[in-house]
């Protein structure tokens, strides 16, 4: 048989719907695949019906030699249980509400949510486990069966939860559009899943423990994010997964899952300690990720914030507005959020002119506090999901908008940058200024190198003013920059927060310090180096929903 002829073959990427996905390695006698669009990795074809019922049988989860440790082991999944019940009344906010668990194992959350005050269901395909779970919750809350099979209320329950479930699903997507018609509005989606950008993951490579047959997909920190947007949820927090295990769990679980060396190494550690050590729960970080989103509000056409900072562009800014309101972009609409500075030459008078026209918004600001600022400002009031940073300068070309939003409207990237060095560094010539051009990109190059040095990325132009992104991506950061390294703030906080931005190649043409260019020469630099200092090690959330 043909590999496109098998049923459990896919020929396009589940989350963004790329063609061109690539074999990368085996995994257990099953093909891994990677989508060249959005990175993500899934086995293609996936195992059989067949095989997945031979591997989950009753002897899936790990259990004790002995009724004593099978309660050791209950004790030590309820201390998991009440880490998650914790992070989830954090984000939600409330301890009560209907909450349903899919794939709810021996029910240890679905206990532990209860005693906190949630009206509890559960959702497991396994018969065992399903009578396990209805014991400790006494009644029949937890039914035996998949989704699909269950006549489940829409727009019923305020909280959904997946613990190690959305691996095993045949498609992720459709999976996760199934839960966003089962929540209410605002409803809270709280999920597991192995992670590619764990420590685990990038120590062990293709050896890593969660590479098993019957975890048919693989996600990163930003596929599922772009995952969870496609399908409709927003709001997105992320963090890493901690659990509390015994040695003698983990002794247990390499032995089933064997890797090589850290099986042997694990089983040698283990016959060294003494018992009470081997079964004493510790907190770990894991191989995972939790993920808290929200059930967003789908639309049928999305809107494109494009924020306008305005301070002394009175030669060029009428012409910028017209090519804007004239611009046609596919598959959005746009709003416009002019942000003017107080000008001294005539830029405020002209921004009062397009106060009442439609789809523009203005914000006067009573003094110059930076570009920076102007588009914090600008930011506050945008309300479409996607933003661009459009300068009224007409360095850049309103053309390339098509291409930088194409990724974010297939769900490929989350944020975009307008590269003005694909193609070579050297970027600024100005007309009898060759030494001040020449100091400018050598400056521009060394400081992407440092950028990249901290960040360990390969960036090309983290500086350019084209900066496209989800507004999402934004959610639980706090931007602080006013001046010109607020390019540095939001590079930086969009990275550590997962997101590894595409270039894409766009029309650039330097203006000079005598045509009006802002830059400080000497000043700048030196925000700029406290800038990638500052913003590199501060906090990256306002809020933290996790101890």
């Amino acid at each position: 048989m043909h590999l496109t002829d098998n049923p459990y073959f896919a020929s396009a990427c589940y989350v963004c719907g790329s063609r061109n996905i690539q074999y990368r390695f085996m995994v257990h006698e099953h093909s891994l695949f990677q989508c060249a669009g959005c990175d993500f990795m899934f086995l293609n074809p996936q195992p059989s019906d067949e095989f997945l019922n031979s591997v989950y049988t009753s002897n899936y989860f790990l259990m004790g030699d002995d009724d004593l440790s099978n309660c050791r082991r209950s004790d030590m999944k309820r201390a998991t249980a009440r880490l998650y019940v914790e992070q989830l009344i954090r984000y939600y906010g409330k301890k009560e509400g209907s909450l349903l668990e899919i794939g709810c194992g021996n029910g240890d959350f679905l206990q532990v949510a209860k005693q906190a005050g949630f009206a509890v269901r559960g959702i497991e395909v396994s018969e065992s486990a399903t009578s396990i779970a209805n014991a400790k919750l006494g009644g029949e809350s937890v039914s035996c069966g998949n989704i699909e099979d269950m006549a489940l209320p829409e727009g019923f329950f305020d909280v959904c939860a997946l613990f190690d479930v959305l691996e095993h699903v045949r498609n992720p997507i459709r999976f996760l559009k199934q839960i966003h018609k089962l929540l209410a509005p605002d409803g809270v989606l709280f999920l597991v899943t192995p992670s590619l950008n764990s420590w685990s993951a990038r120590l062990m490579k293709s050896n890593w423990m969660e590479f098993k047959p019957e975890h048919l997909h693989y996600f990163n920190r930003e596929t599922v994010q772009n995952a969870l947007c496609g399908s409709g949820f927003h709001e997105i927090y992320i963090s890493p997964n901690y659990k509390y295990l015994q040695l003698e769990y983990i002794k247990d679980h390499f032995r089933k899952y064997p890797v090589p060396f850290y099986s042997r190494a694990i089983n040698a550690a283990t016959r060294c300690l003494p018992s009470a050590v081997n079964t004493n729960n510790i907190k770990y970080i894991t191989s995972g990720m939790n993920i808290l989103c929200r059930k967003n509000h789908f639309t049928q056409t999305p809107v494109l914030s494009i924020i306008v900072p305005a301070y002394n562009e009175a030669d060029t800014f009428d012409i910028l507005m017209h090519s804007l309101l004239e611009k046609e972009i596919k598959e959005v609409q746009k709003e416009i959020i002019i942000v003017e500075s107080n000008s001294t030459d005539g830029t405020r008078q002209k921004v009062q002119e397009f106060r009442d026209t439609p789809g523009v918004f203005t914000i006067f600001e009573d003094k110059p506090l930076g570009k920076g600022h102007a588009v914090r400002r600008g930011l506050e009031q945008a309300s479409g999901e996607f933003v661009i940073i459009q300068d009224a300068d007409l360095e850049y070309d309103l053309n390339d908008y098509d291409q930088l939003l194409k990724p974010l409207l297939r769900y490929q990237k989350a944020f975009v940058l307008g590269s003005r060095h694909l193609k070579g560094w050297k970027m600024r010539q100005f007309e009898n200024a060759r030494f001040i051009a020449f100091v400018m990109n050598m400056g521009q190059k060394i400081f992407k190198g440092l950028l990249n040095l901290a960040c360990r990325q390969h960036l090309n132009d983290p500086f350019t003013m084209y900066k496209v992104f989800r507004r999402d991506c934004l959610f639980g950061l706090t931007l602080k920059a006013n001046r010109f390294d607020f390019d540095w703030e939001i590079v930086i906080k969009l990275l550590r927060k997962g997101y590894v931005p595409l270039e894409i190649p766009v029309n650039y043409k330097s203006r000079s310090f005598k045509e009006g260019k802002k830059i400080k020469l000497v000043k700048d630099p030196i925000l700029w180096i406290r800038a990638l200092i500052k913003f590199r090690f501060e906090k990256l959330y306002k809020v933290r929903y996790e101890k």
